[in-house]
């Protein structure tokens, strides 16, 4: 059991968490029988592989959804039918996992399964039909969100390399620093060596001091290893940030797309506004969010006289 002295050294949100060099995340997986969750099942084993990282299926009533205040519950006969069926998923794969039925309150599923495996990155599975019902997948996203804990996306469709040779770092020249909950996406990265690392912004406007300071924060927050070669800069024309993206995705041909959550501005929860779950909803590869917080930076301030317009949405989940 977590005593309360470590939680609370854990809400003090070190900039940059330290990372073992022989850890490993463990890959949760939201299991279920749908197409969308065999592909990211079949991706996070070859990622568990390659890291030699522990796999877990990890199934959730869809319930859970409608549900989220009430807890949930299998019979004793439906608990034994349903994880029987559950193993002999995942003895279609070249790799050990373990079965794990959620129970009781979506939060706590999802924030116990990350203690029990801790560090855990959660592997979740987008369906390719639009029409498709995913309460669950956006229920599970804002839980995730709440709790500052990573996630890995993986579209159906999803056609390229498990393991990425080229990361697209999305971000903006507001400075952050790395959530204590993110140390999973920072070993992921570290075992990924990923050969090239193009952070990305969108802009209006040409507007080389938001590149410039968005490379800077990236080198300096300890997300990507000293071992992955030095990451680049490219900007993209958008009066969307997700549109910017998107073409930043296809210019760059990058095989993963990694996104910083930082918790939501006000006016940002009124209005809906979440650049993030655009792009977990659009994005043609998998993305990996990683939570992060505002944070203060020595990098060279932008001049005042160039007062350029903002965009219309910040790079938030």
């Amino acid at each position: 059991m977590v005593s309360p002295v470590k939680s609370r050294r854990q809400r003090r949100l070190p900039a940059a968490p330290v990372v073992p060099k022989t850890a490993v995340p463990s890959l949760l997986v939201l299991a279920n029988f749908f197409p969308e969750s065999r592909r990211a099942l079949h991706f996070a084993a070859e990622l568990a592989d390659h890291l030699a990282a522990p796999l877990v299926l990890l199934h959730i009533d869809e319930l859970a959804a409608q549900y989220p205040e009430i807890p949930l519950r299998h019979t004793a006969a439906e608990a034994r039918e349903l994880r029987q069926d559950l193993r002999q998923l995942a003895e279609e794969l070249h790799r050990p996992a373990t079965v794990e039925l959620g129970t009781g309150l979506l939060k706590h599923i999802l924030t116990e399964a990350a203690r029990r495996h801790a560090p855990a990155l959660f592997v979740l599975g987008r369906p390719a039909d639009e029409e498709a019902d995913v309460e669950l997948s956006k229920a599970v996203v804002d839980e995730l969100r709440a709790a500052h804990l990573p996630l890995l996306l993986v579209p159906e469709v999803y056609a390229g390399p498990d393991l990425p040779q080229h990361l697209a770092v999305a971000t903006d020249d507001e400075p952050f620093a790395l959530h204590a909950g993110a140390r999973a996406a920072q070993l992921l990265l570290r075992r990924l060596l990923p050969t090239q690392v193009t952070v990305v912004t969108a802009s209006p406007l040409q507007d080389d001091a938001v590149c410039t300071a968005a490379l800077h924060h990236v080198r300096t927050s300890g997300l990507l290893p000293e071992s992955v070669p030095t990451p680049t800069v490219e900007g993209f024309y958008a009066t969307q940030t997700e549109q910017g993206l998107l073409h930043a995705i296809a210019t760059t041909q990058a095989d993963w797309l990694v996104l910083l959550a930082r918790p939501r501005r006000f006016l940002d929860q009124l209005l809906h506004r979440s650049v993030t779950k655009r792009m977990l909803h659009w994005s043609p590869v998998p993305v990996l969010v990683v939570p992060s917080r505002q944070a203060r930076s020595r990098a060279p301030k932008r001049p005042a006289k160039l007062n350029m317009p903002r965009l219309e949405d910040e790079f938030l989940i």
